[in-house]
């Protein structure tokens, strides 16, 4: 059975049941080792379509998307979301390790760029002034509050400009109005609701005077009635978002609820198809701006509405605001595939996003493909971890001992040694291969020109490689040439980290043996430090990452002496000097 089969097998499963172990895969594939299953494993962890537990594996933010169901649009393939299938993108904020790759990647290949929400380098923006719909949500709030003493707890998601702009706003509408909280307690909800219930419950414990709770989102806002409630503290609530048309009914319960600032998903959705499908016809989406309503009891049947299938935005309030002329001939675009990747799938925004813009898809003929954003990222470093292996490959020479430690670079680069051995087998004739990862050992176990010597040491599971004081022993016999280390982090002050105390020592000894330490980084591990000290700057000699890297994090290594090889852009070749040690030659 080959690769691609086994992948379409283990995802069916997979989809089916949310969790597999290796005897469930054994059994759906009775014919296929289980060393092969595992490695398929790592290979589909690394793409984001699964992740790897003990003994099998799950899905992507399995309990959450479970719970709620699929988003409407949700690619069947986990693996579609590579950007080369994409004619546009409509993509949320998104924080953390990667996100700058995947931003860079959509507009170097000049994908149409929707950038929901919030501002992003090099897309169009489509989404509410949340600053100013904060403003006016702070106004009315305090006109509702008066003068009585006030003690606020705010519920945001720090990490988000768009929310942090909504706190700002609220907050600016209230000293607009003259009003200022005796104390203000800020907590980090983290976009899920059984974090933003924790921090509330903890912020009226420790506060037994907090009477106004501001909530960026309609899950802040529930963890904040639900943390109150639990504890019988009487407070107002003021929420943005209005993600769901069922929160919005909440204001008829003549509950803490007060007011939400409504931002409208379903119109958001709904103009971000009209926007990608301006990009995808050539012509430059504008920056749109999308409207919001301070929403009350008193006002919630001007823009919802209840009937069998429960409460829903009015479908003339959705024409009205969403009514923003872009000026192009609609038309069928029955092989455009444009691409939503929400970073939250299980959020009601997302979810109302979604439906409005399947419908919208529907009416134009193309395709909605959904994927959470980290399969993308995860592809794109993949990518770039490629092409840092294709050149690490061309520096390979015949004769020569190369240590390669466990990672995904190295085993990309184990891939184009086998791959070079069938093109150029005269240039790896009589190399030899140390490696402490089994999954560089199968990807070269039949390449007839190449050795390969697995160290010593006690297996490591998780990373299917070998880890330990034992591993060292192999270097009392053989010394490479030539050291690949492949790090989850590097810096000029820290080093080079990984993320693994144990993989960090066995890297160390791959240094130490060796006469030539190169380490494999690309742009998203350049310049940011892992928890795991490997060694000093001053222990190798190069680095080798991808042309995203940011010419300041470059010039710092070059400044303390260090090489920095672009991949791609030249072929350095290692010589000999004549006291024995290699140099790398631009």
């Amino acid at each position: 059975m080959i690769k691609e089969q086994r992948h379409a097998r283990i995802l069916s499963l997979l989809r089916q049941q949310g969790v597999v172990s290796m005897e469930e895969l054994q059994r759906f594939m009775p014919g296929v080792a289980a060393v092969t299953i595992r490695r398929d494993l790592v290979h589909l962890d690394e793409l984001g379509a699964l992740r790897r537990r003990h003994g099998g594996a799950v899905m992507p933010d399995d309990v959450l998307v479970r719970a709620k169901g699929v988003l409407p649009g949700a690619e069947t393939n986990p693996l579609a979301s590579d950007l080369d299938s994409l004619n546009a993108v409509i993509l949320p904020p998104i924080t953390g390790r990667g996100s700058e790759v995947l931003r860079r990647e959509i507009v170097r290949r000049g994908i149409p760029f929707i950038a929901e929400s919030a501002s992003q380098p090099g897309g169009a923006y489509l989404g509410p002034d949340n600053f100013a719909a904060g403003v006016e949500l702070g106004r009315l709030a305090a006109r509702e509050v008066g003068d009585r003493p006030l003690s606020m707890l705010v519920i945001g998601v720090a990490e988000l400009p768009n929310t942090r702009e909504r706190v700002a706003g609220f907050e600016a509408g209230l000293a607009e109005a003259g009003v200022k909280p005796a104390a203000v307690h800020r907590v980090n909800g983290q976009g899920s609701y059984r974090i933003g219930l924790r921090v509330a419950h903890d912020a009226f414990a420790a506060d037994e005077t907090i009477n106004l709770v501001f909530a960026v989102n309609d899950h802040a806002a529930i963890a904040g009635i639900e943390a109150a409630e639990r504890l019988d503290r009487k407070v107002a609530v003021y929420s943005m978002g209005g993600e769901s048309a069922a929160f919005m009914a909440r204001l008829l319960e003549s509950g803490p609820l007060r007011a939400v600032g409504a931002l409208f998903p379903e119109v958001v959705g709904r103009l971000a198809i009209d926007m990608a499908v301006l990009g995808i016809l050539g012509q430059n989406p504008p920056d749109t701006v999308t409207p919001h309503a301070i929403v009350t009891p008193q006002t919630l049947s001007d823009y919802f509405e209840t009937g069998a299938q429960g409460w829903r935005l009015r479908e003339d309030v959705l024409e009205r605001l969403g009514d923003i002329r872009l000026s192009f001939q609609a038309k069928l675009l029955r092989t455009r595939r444009i691409g939503f990747l929400p970073h939250y799938p299980a959020h009601d925004w997302y979810r109302s996003m979604a439906a409005a813009m399947q419908v919208r898809c529907a009416l134009y003929g193309a395709t909605l493909v959904v994927s959470p954003p980290h399969h993308g990222i995860s592809a794109e470093i993949a990518r770039l971890r490629r092409e840092i292996a294709q050149s690490a490959a061309q520096l390979v020479r015949p004769g020569m001992v190369v240590a390669l430690n466990e990672g995904q670079a190295n085993t990309f680069l184990a891939e184009e040694l086998r791959s070079l051995a069938v093109r150029k087998p005269e240039q790896l004739q009589g190399v030899t291969v140390v490696t402490n990862a089994f999954d560089v050992l199968h990807a070269l176990e039949d390449v007839s020109a190449i050795k390969v010597i697995l160290t010593a040491g006690e297996y490591q599971k998780a990373d299917r490689c070998l880890v330990g004081p034992s591993l060292g022993a192999i270097f009392e016999r053989v010394r490479p040439h030539l050291a690949f280390i492949a790090v989850d982090g590097v810096t000029p002050g820290f080093g080079l980290s990984s993320l693994d105390e144990r993989r960090a020592l066995a890297a160390l000894r791959f240094i130490n043996a060796a006469e030539v330490g190169i380490v494999l980084a690309d742009s998203v591990a350049l310049g940011s430090d892992a928890n795991h000290r490997i060694a000093g700057i001053s222990q190798i000699r190069s680095v080798l990452t991808d042309d995203g890297a940011l010419p300041e994090d470059r010039q710092r290594f070059r400044s303390v002496g260090i090489d920095v090889l672009i991949a791609g852009e030249i072929h350095p070749e290692p010589t000999a000097e004549a006291d024995g040690n290699y140099r790398i030659q631009s």
